[in-house]
């Protein structure tokens, strides 16, 4: 990205002047991962506004502002409302730049959001904390282009057609509305997740989980130190609250470090095998009865063990959700629980004598 695009909120004519000139400053810095263009916002009306017409990359919010242009307001920190707006709605790296730091709402201080305290030099440093995070706010940008790229496809071939056709005449606006969400994430979600041929590890989780209040399939639990994933299928509890939540232990992986030192230290015919074992279990290719889960950070690599399973009762399962650190993502899951119906459905077969078929072989 050749330009940032950033908001400053701040209601405080000298220190908006000291933002010019460390913009300013920081676009004469050879090298520099791209230039600032600022938007200024002097209160919370105009900083909603800027909002909702403007993409920004990243921004600066002061906590106590008017609310318009009366000076209305100013006493209170009206800048949470700002800020919750662009953690909940837009999501952009954004700080806090104020004098009165301890008035950050609960929802701001427990999120990435850092706070910094008005003091000479803190601007210029946040500036290059932002550009710390050019590749963050490119990638970022890049994501949503595609959204609106996949947004737009469906609308011109789908949504707007089957608009003037059928859903205009429908009563029920409201649950039009939810289909036409329904349908966008899911075609977004078929027309991403199929890019790659292979996917980064880090796809396979999402940390932490986004379902606050209740468990799914391929949450991730730590039970007194023993990794467990839920196996329930979502389909049983969205239905009917089930009476037991399955859960298979995790277990930790020695072949890991064994892989490692072969690939590092190892001879050729160790490293080959070490890379082929690896893609085995990177394809689900080993035994019926386990799952590979890849390394989460610098926990992991698991085998979800089918063998090993326990019910936690429904009664105890709010009692979980504090445990829980992680859930495997959407498009993982279904392998997930494919993998652990077929272990259960297997019926096998009486052994055949293998002598008597080498001996059937040569002759």
């Amino acid at each position: 990205m050749d330009v940032c695009e950033i908001l400053i909120v701040e209601d405080d004519e000298g220190t908006r002047q000291s933002w010019v000139r460390d913009i300013r400053d920081f676009n004469r810095t050879p090298g520099a991962a791209f230039r600032f263009q600022a938007t200024f916002s002097i209160n919370k009306r105009q900083a909603m506004e800027a909002l909702s017409r403007t993409r920004f990359d990243c921004a600066v919010i002061d906590l106590r502002l008017p609310d318009g242009d009366v000076e209305t307001g100013a006493a209170h920190p009206l800048g949470n409302d700002v800020l919750q707006k662009l953690l909940l709605e837009i999501g952009i790296p954004t700080v806090v730049y104020s004098g009165y730091e301890g008035e950050a709402s609960e929802i701001i201080r427990l999120s990435n959001i850092r706070v910094h305290t008005k003091r000479g030099g803190e601007g210029a440093k946040i500036l290059v904390s932002f550009e710390a995070q050019a590749g963050l706010m490119a990638a970022m940008e890049a994501t949503r282009s595609r959204i609106a790229n996949a947004t737009a496809l469906l609308f011109n071939q789908s949504i707007w057609h089957r608009w003037e056709t059928r859903w205009s005449k429908e009563e029920n606006k409201e649950m039009i509305s939810d289909v036409i969400a329904r349908q966008t994430v899911s075609h977004i979600a078929d027309a991403m997740g199929q890019m790659p041929a292979n996917h980064h590890p880090d796809e396979f989780y999402v940390v932490p989980a986004l379902y606050v209040g209740r468990i799914d399939t391929g949450d991730l639990l730590d039970l007194d130190g023993q990794i467990h994933v839920v196996l329930t299928p979502r389909c049983n509890m969205a239905n009917k609250p089930p009476s037991h939540l399955m859960l298979a232990v995790c277990s930790a992986m020695p072949e890991w470090s064994q892989w490692k030192d072969h690939f590092l230290t190892g001879g050729a015919k160790q490293k080959i095998k070490a890379e082929k074992d690896l893609r085995s279990h990177a394809t689900q290719g080993h035994g019926i009865a386990t799952h590979f889960l890849p390394p989460l950070d610098e926990a992991g690599p698991w085998l979800v063990d089918f063998q090993e399973v326990r019910t936690v009762k429904s009664e105890d399962i709010p009692a979980l959700l504090p445990k829980r650190f992680a859930t495997i993502a959407p498009h993982f899951v279904p392998n997930l629980v494919q993998r652990y119906t077929s272990y259960l459905g297997r019926i096998g077969q009486p052994n055949i004598n293998t002598d008597i078929l080498s001996q059937l072989c040569q002759r």
